[in-house]
């Protein structure tokens, strides 16, 4: 068995949680008789990774330590403790998680009110190829006041590189969030405190009423299923969405056993699939202590209740009058953020270098007749088309600008791009042209299309901008072969998006 557990799938944090789980364990089981000792004792757990040759992992509590009477029952695989309702649970952990780090491993514990302190170490490459089940136990006399216990690892087999070690900061807060919040722990990493940043909660009426009541989005889950499993929390929507920390965290008696760091739970039946609205907003807590995990506490065990949980919870998020899942997903707010600087010149970037030396021929054959009428079904949404910009008129935002140069038929056309934010522009795109040979090109991201299907950081925006460019360009160049009112396309092709093409089902 120490010699499988190197090979098992673990994650750093999970396997440290596996120690951290003990020193929780310990300090309940006994908070009466610490605090006898110490009236404002609280749990606090130390972890030091030294990352310098083979590297070394320490991890100290001041709980209760191993008592004598456990001595033997802590070191023996799969034996579980008498009390298995808490979180150590199967009799496993400790020893997977040490064996699974490193090749050498010790344990240095002084139990509550014992005037004793006991060590052992653990030379796994050694106990397994001597087949040796017996090892000598050191015991020294201790301050009975003293108490807790040290686990140090050395000769790691998986030295901690500089970002698991920020990785392991950022999924043990989150991992421990209810014991931190709660101020019954105090967890450490090489000094460092951990905290848990609790995300602030959306304020918002709702997505159908602008001026409607504010309401705070966050919303109490209760389900009961069919086999009478429990699930309680809460599911929020975020004020500011982030994909990467939006989604559910389910607990299991206090921790987190999926959903911290970047691995929520986000079942696609509620998130919905890829960059969605919702999958960067709701996010929320959920017990799930009717269930149970997998013994190295990375999971739950579902039961085959996955499903009918699944379609409960979101029954559940979708009722009237706050239906929070429609709200996460058809909420906007009123000033829109414009896609990231560097993706915006990237994308640009692209389409600069994809009219280098191509040359537009027009067909001189075209007839007027073919543009002089404005197709009637669109008649109504026609208005006039600026040649200018209007004065005055500001930008919500700050453009993003970047020129071309398009030569048609041996004239250089000067091409000016802007990405704006403006709600009082009623236009996805406006071609200005300012010149002969001069246009400017503006796409709006307020206008409900881009708000729709547009406004997610990660979403490709490069392709909305060529189908804007090609656009304006074939407006100008149908003017120049001789059309009749071009700008009608633009103008109903804005409109189509707005009425039509900007709804999501």
């Amino acid at each position: 068995m120490l010699g499988l557990f190197p090979h098992m799938k673990y994650q750093p944090w999970y396997a440290l949680g596996e120690l951290v789980d003990n020193a929780i364990q310990s300090h309940l089981s006994n908070i009466d008789a610490l605090r006898e000792i110490d009236p404002g004792h609280v749990l606090e757990v130390s972890i030091e990774i030294d990352r310098a040759e083979n590297g070394r992992i320490t991890v100290s509590d001041n709980a209760a330590g191993i008592s004598a009477a456990d001595w033997g029952r802590a070191f023996k695989v799969a034996e579980p403790p008498s009390d298995a309702s808490g979180l150590s649970q199967f009799g496993v952990g400790m020893k997977a998680a040490c064996c699974w780090f490193a090749r050498r491993w010790s344990v240095d514990t002084i139990a509550l009110g014992a005037a004793e302190a006991r060590a052992v170490t653990f030379d796994v490459p050694r106990i397994i190829e001597s087949r040796d089940e017996q090892l000598e136990v050191e015991v020294r006399y201790a301050d009975v006041r003293a108490h807790g216990t040290r686990v140090e690892m050395t000769d790691l087999y998986r030295p901690v590189a500089a970002r698991t070690l920020g990785k392991i900061k950022e999924y043990l807060g989150g991992i421990y969030r209810q014991f931190l919040r709660r101020g019954d722990l105090v967890l450490t990493v090489n000094g460092e405190p951990l905290l848990y940043d609790e995300p602030p909660i959306l304020k918002a009426p709702l997505y159908n009423d602008r001026g409607g009541e504010a309401h705070r989005w966050r919303q109490d889950v209760d389900l009961v299923l069919d086999s009478g499993r429990r699930v309680h929390g809460f599911v929020g929507i975020r004020e500011t969405g982030a994909s990467k920390s939006a989604g559910l965290a389910l607990f299991y008696r206090g921790k987190v056993v999926t959903g911290s760091g970047e691995e929520f739970y986000k079942p696609v039946e509620i998130f919905g699939g890829g960059n969605t609205f919702a999958s960067q907003r709701v996010f929320g807590e959920l017990h799930m202590d009717d269930f149970s995990v997998t013994y190295t506490k990375d999971a739950l065990v579902w039961y085959d209740e996955e499903e009918e949980f699944v379609a409960a919870l979101r029954d559940a998020l979708d009722r009237e009058p706050w239906p929070l899942l429609r709200q996460a997903n058809n909420f906007r707010k009123r000033d829109p953020e414009l896609a990231g600087g560097e993706s915006v010149s990237s994308a640009l970037a692209n389409i600069v270098s994809a009219f280098t030396d191509v040359e537009f021929e027009l067909d001189p054959a075209t007839s007027d007749d073919t543009w002089s009428e404005a197709p009637a079904g669109f008649a109504h949404l026609v208005e006039p088309l600026p040649l200018a910009p209007p004065e005055g008129r500001a930008s919500a935002s700050p453009p993003v600008d970047r020129s071309i140069e398009v030569s048609v038929r041996g004239t250089t056309w000067k091409v000016d791009l802007r990405l704006v934010a403006d709600d009082k522009v009623s236009r996805w795109l406006t071609v200005f042209r300012t010149k002969d040979d001069q246009l400017t090109l503006t796409v709006n991201q307020s206008h409900p299309f881009m708000r729709a299907w547009c406004e997610l950081p990660g979403q490709e925006l490069e392709p909305v901008w060529r189908v804007a460019i090609a656009l304006g360009l074939g407006q100008e160049m149908a003017r120049m072969q001789g059309a009749h009112q071009p700008g009608l396309v633009t103008q109903n092709v804005n409109e189509v998006l707005r009425t039509v093409m900007s709804r999501k089902n």
